[in-house]
């Protein structure tokens, strides 16, 4: 079953998403990610940054677009979060400059 989703609005989707509920639910994509990528050095003793972490998610969405791609579906989903985390990863940066200003 193919579901379409237009393209503005799929943008719009992961803004609201970002900046809204999962904002209030999980905090700042910065906390957010501070957090699951101390919890992954800790359990792995690698020392990824939080930028790494929120590119391994972006990298996860990416690879389910190219297999989407290659079996001719179409899960919005993907799209919309691989936007979103693109977004999260623009909020971690200002943030992270916002920090090192002060």
């Amino acid at each position: 079953m193919e579901r379409r989703t237009n393209g503005a609005k799929i943008v719009e989707e992961a803004y609201s998403l970002i900046t809204g509920d999962r904002m209030a639910d999980y905090s700042h994509p910065f906390d957010d990610y501070a957090r699951t990528v101390n919890i992954f050095n800790a359990i792995t003793g690698h020392n990824l940054s939080i930028e790494d972490g929120v590119l391994f998610m972006i990298a996860v969405k990416l690879s389910r677009l190219a297999h989407e791609i290659k079996s001719g579906s179409n899960i919005p989903d993907n799209t919309r979060d691989a936007i979103g985390y693109l977004g999260c990863l623009n909020m971690v940066r200002q943030t992270k400059r916002e920090v090192l200003k002060q």
